[in-house]
């Protein structure tokens, strides 16, 4: 199997160690959303959260933005906002979103 550095103009925007983390949570989501609980085990290495409560907060990811053609949810030509960038390769011509493989087209830098 290719490493990344046999493609040179590979930009990555997630480290091994938060794809990692990112496939573990995806893996314990799956769980929960077919009724699941966590176990003992996960619970008992779990932190304790204490005067909790949900929020918004702003974050910075890099996105990509331009006119997207062809998109599964969105019919005809829109401009678009993707999810997180996690991978970029323009010389090769794709981008990889958290929801999605792009194929690029012109660049406007």
């Amino acid at each position: 199997m290719p490493a990344a550095s046999d493609f040179p103009s590979l930009e990555l925007y997630m480290s091994v160690d938060e794809a990692v983390t990112l496939e573990a949570a995806l893996a314990a989501f799956d769980a929960v959303t077919v009724g699941a609980a966590p176990t003992a085990r996960d619970l008992a290495g779990a932190p304790r959260l204490v005067d909790w409560r949900h929020c918004l907060v702003p974050t910075v990811e890099r996105v990509l933005i331009g006119t997207a053609e062809g998109h599964p949810r969105l019919p005809g030509r829109r401009s678009v906002v993707t999810s997180p960038l996690l991978a970029l390769d323009a010389e090769a011509g794709w981008a990889r979103t958290v929801s999605r493989f792009y194929r690029l087209g012109r660049s406007l830098v």
